[in-house]
C-alpha cells in the first residue's frame, strides 16, 4: 500500500483510532460517503464531512474504546481494502464486541470519496472488485 490516497486512509483511520474525528475527516473528500449499511442493522449512508462526523461522535454514546484494528490493506485501480476488526465494550453493559470489521474505499483524483463498511468478509472481497487469491 503505497499511493498517496492509501496512506491518506491510514492516516484517517489512525486519528479516528484516537478519536481526533476532525483530522481524521480532513483526509479525506469534503463530499466523503460513510456507508454502514452492510455493516449494522441501524446502518445507513452518511454524507459529507459534517454526517460522517456526527455519525463518528454518536458512536461515544453507544461504545467505549471503539477501534477499528486493520490487519491487512490490499490496493486496487481506484480502490483500496482494508482487512481488520472492531473492538468495542458496550457502554451500560460492558460487553465486549471484537469481530470481523472490513472496508472498501473508492478513491478518486488521489481522494478517499467513499468507505463501505462490512462485517461479511466474502462480501467485503465482492464489493471490492479485488481477487482475493491473487492478493499479497
Amino acid at each position: 500500500m503505497d499511493s498517496e490516497a492509501a496512506a491518506r486512509i491510514r492516516e484517517g483511520l489512525e486519528l479516528f483510532s484516537r478519536g481526533d474525528y476532525a483530522a481524521s475527516l480532513l483526509r479525506l473528500s469534503p463530499d466523503i460517503e460513510w456507508d454502514t449499511s452492510a455493516a449494522v442493522p441501524d446502518g445507513a449512508l452518511y454524507r459529507g464531512r459534517d454526517e460522517v462526523l456526527s455519525f463518528w461522535s454518536a458512536l461515544s454514546e453507544r461504545w467505549e474504546n471503539f477501534q477499528i484494528e486493520p490487519e491487512r490493506w490490499i490496493e486496487g485501480d481506484g480502490v483500496v481494502l482494508m482487512l481488520g476488526r472492531l473492538a468495542a465494550r458496550g457502554i451500560g453493559s460492558g460487553v465486549p464486541v471484537d469481530s470481523t470489521w472490513d472496508q472498501v474505499w473508492t478513491v478518486a483524483d488521489g481522494l478517499p470519496v467513499r468507505c463501505e463498511n462490512f462485517t461479511d468478509r466474502a462480501r467485503a472481497w465482492r464489493a471490492s472488485g479485488l481477487d482475493p487469491d491473487g492478493a499479497p
